[in-house]
Order: structure tokens, then C-alpha cells, then sequence
């Protein structure tokens, strides 16, 4: 259900559609929740809305809120819905280099542009 409505919201965002993809987005948030995915995971379908639409304080909360919780990228594990499910561990290592790919994305110039002068952006990405 969430691939199907991220996919609906992409589509949406092609046809310049931001407030379709917007709702839409929001129910990908709604089942993230619901399926005890974790902060991260709730999070980050946002995105793609706020760097479409250029809101560059939108971009800064969505993406502050994206790295204070990477931690919770794997909370599916803990949850009681997968009880019948085995996991194996997550190497810290592996968190701290997604982190790090993250952050070399954000800093992309080509598409975050519009970000370039904005303070608390600058800090929350450059100063890690």
C-alpha cells in the first residue's frame, strides 16, 4: 500500500499536481504510522513535496526531522506486527553511512539550489 501510494504521489508531482501529491503523501505518512515503520520512515515521503514546490522552510523541517531520526529507519523490527518475522542486526556503521549519502545529496547544488543562503540550512548540513 505505501510503494502503491508513493507511486500515485510521484505520478502526481509529474503532472505538477502538488496538492494531489500533497494528500497523497500524507497517507503514505498514515500507513507509515500505522505500520509502526518509525519517525524516519513517516517522514520521508514529505520530501519530494516540499523540494517540488521549492519551500525552502518546508525542505529545512522536513529534512532536520529526516536526519534526527535515522536512528528509527529500522523501528519496524521492534514493532509487535512483525513478531513472526527474524531480523538480523542493523551495524551502526550501515546508519552512519546512509547518513552520510544523505547529507552528500542534500548538499547537491543542482537540486537543492534553492536552499543555497539559508542559515539554518546551511548549519544543518554543512556543520555535521
Amino acid at each position: 500500500m505505501q510503494h502503491v501510494l508513493s507511486t500515485m504521489a510521484g505520478l502526481a508531482l509529474r503532472e505538477n499536481d502538488i496538492g494531489y501529491a500533497r494528500f497523497l503523501s500524507g497517507k503514505v505518512q498514515a500507513v507509515a504510522h500505522t505500520l509502526e515503520m518509525g519517525k524516519y520512515n513517516e517522514y520521508s515521503p514529505m520530501l519530494d513535496i516540499v523540494c517540488a514546490g521549492k519551500d525552502v522552510e518546508g525542505t529545512y523541517k522536513v529534512v532536520k526531522h529526516l536526519l534526527d531520526n535515522m536512528g528509527t529507519m529500522y523501528d519496524f523490527r521492534k514493532s509487535g506486527l512483525y513478531k513472526h518475522m527474524k531480523f538480523r542486526d542493523i551495524d551502526e556503521a550501515i546508519l552512519d553511512g546512509v547518513k552520510e549519502k544523505l547529507l552528500e545529496g542534500f548538499r547537491n547544488e543542482e537540486e537543492f539550489g534553492y536552499m543555497a543562503g539559508y542559515e539554518l540550512w546551511e548549519k544543518l548540513i554543512f556543520d555535521r
